[in-house]
């Protein structure tokens, strides 16, 4: 309660900054508390993997544990980690310039943002961002006072030449996509790259759901692009969601900027998860995918004479077209079918989409499929 004794002066210094007038309360999360409050819900909205962390992966945080590898760790992550990465984005990912010193180990990809925007964008800045989004992007961008314009992610060649004169500081994308799963085609990806080059800007790749790859058609663009930032997460791909942990792999000069800052922020990823990330690249995932490339198929069997969407490509995520209002829609789907969505908007400029997660189990996936049938009509 605020003291009646203070000064006008006083309560002025006490507002919150401008800046936070520019994000609001994420609908995801309101998605969370809406579940909360509903008997047996069926639950659609839950950006993370339903199957528990592999046990091998929490043997190895608990060992760490025991072994006292609770201290801080170097700013940029355990040496043994950042190799083990630098491997996996040069044999997986085909990165070849991939070395450990270009890679700073995060507390997960929002951490990883929170740093690329404090770094690299000045109010004003230019940024592109490929639609539909991640919600975070465009939120925190705007909170640092960047100018943002999109491009649809089924862009042609034409819709890129608009942008040839632009000063852009960032490009940045999802691949797969939150929230459609869209895999970006190669020639997408160079048609990106060459704009980065005309434009100035940094290229930045959001890999978190890669191994959720169903038709192998998954590329990083670092593969080819040496200036690219790309930034790959544990959350998704080991259900590590809680314990926050990811990477990003750029130029020495970025990775040096980010590297200081992390120190003035989190200082460190956690010292524990760290280890377990180290055991987690070691872990075989392919049953898993399996189990959720069963569900992208069902789910767009059961759904493709109801919607308008395209087949996942991988992530774990259908992004419907739905008659009406994303947000009258959530309510009715919520109040008639106890179906839990999360509204389009927050990941493009209309109200016509709602995304659906399939990262759930077959029973409530089943009856998600016949709620949502039946709201179709």
């Amino acid at each position: 309660m605020i003291d009646p004794s203070h000064s006008q002066n006083d309560l002025e210094f006490m507002k919150l900054s401008q800046k936070m007038s520019r994000i609001d309360s994420s609908p995801i999360r309101k998605a969370f508390e809406l579940a909360s409050k509903i008997e047996n819900p069926i639950n659609l909205s839950i950006g993370q993997p339903h199957f528990p962390c592999p046990a091998n992966i929490t043997q190895a945080l608990n060992q760490a544990i025991q072994d006292g590898k609770t201290a801080y760790t170097l700013t940029a992550g355990i040496p043994e980690l950042r190799e083990a990465l630098a491997d996996k984005y040069r044999t997986v990912n085909h990165i070849k310039t991939a070395t450990s010193d270009r890679i700073l180990v995060t507390s997960g990809i929002s951490s990883a943002l929170f740093l690329l925007f404090n770094a690299l964008v000045d109010p004003g800045d230019e940024v592109l961002i490929i639609s539909p989004y991640f919600l975070m992007y465009p939120s925190m961008l705007g909170f640092y006072g960047a100018n943002v314009s999109t491009l649809s992610e089924n862009f042609q060649p034409e819709d890129i030449a608009k942008f040839k004169d632009k000063k852009f500081k960032l490009i940045i994308f999802s691949t797969p996509s939150n929230p459609t799963g869209k895999i970006m085609e190669k020639e997408r990806l160079e048609q990106l790259a060459g704009l980065a080059e005309k434009t100035g800007a940094y290229l930045i790749s959001d890999e978190i759901y890669e191994l959720f790859d169903y038709d192998k058609k998954f590329l990083s663009v670092g593969s080819f692009y040496d200036k690219a930032i790309t930034l790959s997460g544990f959350s998704k791909t080991y259900s590590m969601t809680g314990l926050r942990l990811a990477s990003i792999l750029a130029e020495k000069e970025v990775i040096s900027a980010l590297t200081t800052l992390q120190q003035y922020t989190v200082v460190c990823a956690p010292s524990i998860v760290q280890w377990a990330g180290l055991e987690a690249l070691k872990t075989p995932m392919d049953s898993y995918i399996q189990d959720y490339k069963e569900k992208r198929d069902f789910v767009y069997n059961e759904l493709k004479d109801y919607y308008e969407f395209n087949k996942s490509d991988g992530a774990f995520y259908t992004f419907l077209k739905i008659k009406g209002r994303d947000e009258e829609f959530v309510q009715r789907a919520v109040e008639q079918e106890k179906i839990i969505l999360v509204p389009g908007f927050i990941f493009c400029e209309d109200r016509e989409h709602v995304r659906l997660s399939f990262a759930t189990t077959w029973e409530n996936l089943r009856r998600g499929m016949e709620g949502l049938k039946r709201l179709a009509v």
